[in-house]
């Protein structure tokens, strides 16, 4: 564990997924081990409240409030909680897994995504929750919302890409439509995109995949723009001569400094600068791979899951029984960008 780290209690399986309330007060947990923890990070350090669910928990997100959240998973159901009395609600359902949540705080809409090929937009305040759904051409890994601009990221299964604007989102919830993308393409990383994150200027994206790469991409489609993305290898080590590769797991763009940080099946926690392409930072390694990477809004902690990843080999049983939940609250200043001379 590195200095400036402050330890949570985890879950008691692998951390699927972190988010922080928009009030950066609390932090939720998705984990194989079929609960949502909701940790109350400023103030005392109770212990987290514990949520179950039926099948492990992928995708969690809060929505304007540290009060309400959603959750999705292996279950198929999207739910609403209210932690203010415990209780929940399903929303509707997918056919499939739902493998990720991000709540679109300008429309007052929830999107989900799942391995079934669809994007569902639902409306928790109205009487019929599902507002409208998007066919897609493969299963939705991740979403990622980038506030600046307004627009959703959705990374798929065999490097499609679809980029949603948040005002097109919200025109088909209420008209009860399916949603069409601004611009649909494919990934700059040749092999599986594990991980995408939006830049916090809303520009573009940073994306990892399962054979160490990170690619840097534009939305504008101005050629001048698209020349400008790259990509480059990370998250490798020489071991007795040969090049060892690690899936890159997790992203995170700091909200305010605009750089962002990656983590990888090597227990690697690093901190990039993507406009001067140079790693910042390089921390102590971990002890098992970081599978969830979550910068709160107001910048001053980073929430690292610390886990080994169900869909990567273990090696061996005492890997899969490592958990750590931290919180890393020197960032702020790990992140700034130095100055060019």
């Amino acid at each position: 564990m590195s200095s400036g780290d402050r330890s949570l209690q985890p879950p008691a399986d692998g951390i699927a997924a972190v988010a922080w309330s928009a009030d950066s007060s609390s932090l939720l947990v998705a984990s194989w081990d079929s609960t949502i923890q909701l940790h109350r990070v400023s103030g005392s350090q109770a212990p987290p409240q514990i949520f179950s669910h039926p099948r492990p928990v992928l995708a969690a997100t809060f929505d304007a409030t540290p009060n309400t959240a959603y959750s999705g998973g292996l279950d198929r159901r999207v739910r609403q909680w209210d932690f203010s009395t415990g209780d929940n609600r399903v929303l509707g359902t997918h056919d499939d897994s739902v493998s990720s949540l991000v709540w679109i705080p300008e429309q007052n809409i929830l999107v989900s995504g799942s391995w079934d090929k669809t994007l569902k937009i639902w409306d928790p305040s109205a009487e019929e929750p599902l507002r409208a759904t998007a066919a897609l051409p493969e299963r939705v890994y991740n979403l990622s919302y980038a506030p600046a601009t307004g627009r959703l990221l959705v990374s798929m299964a065999h490097r499609h890409v679809s980029v949603y604007t948040a005002a097109e989102l919200g025109a088909a919830a209420r008209e009860g439509r399916e949603p069409k993308p601004e611009s649909t393409r494919e990934s700059a990383l040749k092999m599986l995109t594990r991980t995408v994150a939006c830049m916090a200027d809303g520009k573009g994206w940073a994306s990892g995949s399962i054979e160490g790469r990170i690619a840097v991409e534009y939305f504008d489609p101005d050629p001048a723009a698209q020349a400008a993305k790259y990509a480059f290898r990370a998250h490798r080590a020489t071991v007795d001569g040969v090049e060892q590769v690690y899936p890159i797991n997790a992203l995170a763009y700091h909200p305010v400094h605009n750089t962002f940080a990656s983590g990888g099946s090597d227990g690697v926690l690093s901190i990039w600068d993507h406009n001067a392409k140079k790693r910042m930072r390089l921390y102590p390694k971990y002890p098992t791979a970081i599978s969830a990477l979550a910068f709160s809004p107001d910048g001053s902690t980073l929430a690292i899951g610390v886990s080994y990843e169900h869909d990567n080999a273990v090696a061996s049983p005492e890997e899969q029984a490592r958990v750590l939940l931290l919180l890393k609250e020197t960032v702020q200043e790990d992140c700034k960008p130095k100055a060019r001379a």
